[in-house]
């Protein structure tokens, strides 16, 4: 009879460092080189192994291992390294005494996180701690991984992330298969409602076990209702900006397109950094016309700065995946949704241009702090005409722009929003427009309310008008 080490029983040696004999070598029969089933004591000590906390000096903290299941990938090289160092057990918060790292972290480009990092805990991590992990549960380095997402120092050779919870990832077994001959291992939850499981792949190397991948089935269930999705399946679609959004046969053909393409691609982040989100999309799979729609039966379609990658997820209505799909068609449809021709009627823009101009160079010193170098009009067109006050009012609109291009979407503020080009526009969030009395240039109204008698139905006096309008030299 073939004599093993179960794999928990490896898993845990292994993972905790300890050294394992090694059976002495046999002639493989057919039946060992099927996948057999684990046994309730090999689960449970698969689950000891990978239990998400651990204790030192009566503190308990997350376990280097529950970092790897805190976000899904089908080659641990594309694990989300923000999500990976969530919960990572660090190597101490930046305190008063550390104010040169300090400085040189509130130094770095598109710094996420407040004015000072005084201001909230900010955990360092060194990289010879996340190697140490990286090597004893997946056998590959930080050098195997895009680490681009979370602040780096090079001179303290560390990343620097703020936690302000306790969520360490978590990966209860209830079953799994070892293939010995091939060397490979599959775990796996309980199922959930919808029949999917959270599915954990080990490839033997050498004598040890090591994480290859960690995966949702739910994926598999969402790209198949994308793959099939109709027209008549989507009731409302909705988005952020000036546009209307696609009609659902439309939306429905692309989403159709881009499931025949999944990537196994990390997922796009909220956290200050290039992987951000920025343009969204939703869509709900319910009757049309129905009037309100639920947040249960919606489709998210959200992208970011990389060029054709479009991530979806789905309410609680629907599979519980999160897939990546690589799509050109789909990606600018999102990307544009933002984006406007411009509306400038030159001929009344010439005759007002000394005052509009000066307009936006005093917003543009205004908010000339936060990043923005610079400003194009996007809009100056008839808003309303007050023949009593022989007055005129011009709509007028701008696009700032940010050096460099890629920081607009983390200055955003109120209503304002990004186009495809990464201009931020409705920076005034207020109605904004230029006024003219007697044919001249008078200055800029700004309403918070605009009402639809139009911009100057406020005034019933030439004087009271003046009295509201902006003029060079004053303060914004």
């Amino acid at each position: 009879m073939k004599r093993y080490l179960a794999l928990p029983l490896l898993l845990t040696l292994v993972l905790c460092g300890c050294a394992a004999q090694t059976p002495p070598p046999v002639s493989p029969s057919p039946a060992a080189e099927r996948p057999r089933a684990l046994t309730q004591e090999e689960i449970d000590r698969v689950n000891e192994a990978f239990s998400p906390l651990a204790e030192q000096d009566g503190v308990t903290y997350a376990a280097p291992v529950s970092c790897f299941f805190t976000c899904y990938y089908d080659d641990v090289k594309n694990i989300n390294f923000s999500d990976f160092l969530y919960y990572f057990p660090g190597d101490g918060t930046l305190s008063a005494e550390d104010e040169a790292e300090s400085n040189a972290l509130k130094a770095l480009p598109g710094y996420p996180w407040g004015n000072s990092p005084e201001s909230v805990p900010i955990h360092r991590i060194t990289r010879a701690s996340v190697d140490q992990t990286l090597e004893r549960y997946a056998g590959i380095t930080s050098a195997d991984l895009d680490t681009s997402s979370v602040p780096y120092l090079e001179g303290y050779d560390a990343w620097y992330t703020f936690t302000s919870d306790f969520g360490p990832g978590c990966f209860v077994c209830t079953g799994g298969q070892v293939d010995e001959a091939a060397g490979t291992a599959l775990l796996w939850t309980d199922q959930r409602e919808d029949g999917s499981r959270i599915e954990l792949a080990l490839k033997k190397d050498g004598e040890a076990w090591h994480i290859r991948a960690h995966r949702n089935t739910a994926d598999d269930a969402l790209l198949e209702l994308l793959a099939g999705l109709d027209g008549k399946d989507i009731g409302s679609v909705s988005w952020y900006g000036p546009n209307d959004p696609p009609e659902a046969e439309e939306l429905a053909a692309l989403i159709r397109a881009a499931a025949a393409h999944p990537a196994d691609h990390s997922d796009l982040t909220l956290n200050g950094s290039d992987t951000d989100i920025i343009w969204t999309l939703d869509c709900y799979l319910a009757p049309k016309n129905q009037g309100a729609y639920s947040e249960d039966d919606a489709l998210h379609l959200q992208v970011g700065l990389e060029e054709n990658v479009v991530e979806v997820f789905g309410g609680s209505n629907l599979p519980q995946g999160r897939v990546h799909l690589e799509d050109e068609a789909l990606y600018q449809l999102i990307r544009t949704s933002c984006d406007t021709s411009d509306d400038i009627d030159q001929e009344a823009y010439a005759a007002c241009r000394e005052l509009t101009d000066a307009y936006y160079d005093a917003r543009l010193a205004q908010v000339g702090e936060s990043g923005f170098v610079s400003w194009e009009l996007t809009c100056f067109r008839e808003a309303g005409q007050a023949p009593a006050l022989d007055a005129e009012a011009y709509t007028i609109g701008a696009a700032f722009r940010t050096d460099p291009p890629e920081r607009a979407p983390h200055l955003l503020a109120g209503g304002a929003y990004v186009d495809s080009q990464l201009r931020v526009l409705g920076l005034d969030w207020q109605a904004t427009y230029l006024v003219t009395i007697g044919g001249q240039p008078a200055g800029v109204l700004r309403l918070e309310e605009p009402t639809d008698e139009g911009p100057l139905s406020h005034f019933d006096s030439v004087e009271a008008l003046r009295a509201a309008l902006w003029t060079p030299g004053e303060e914004l």
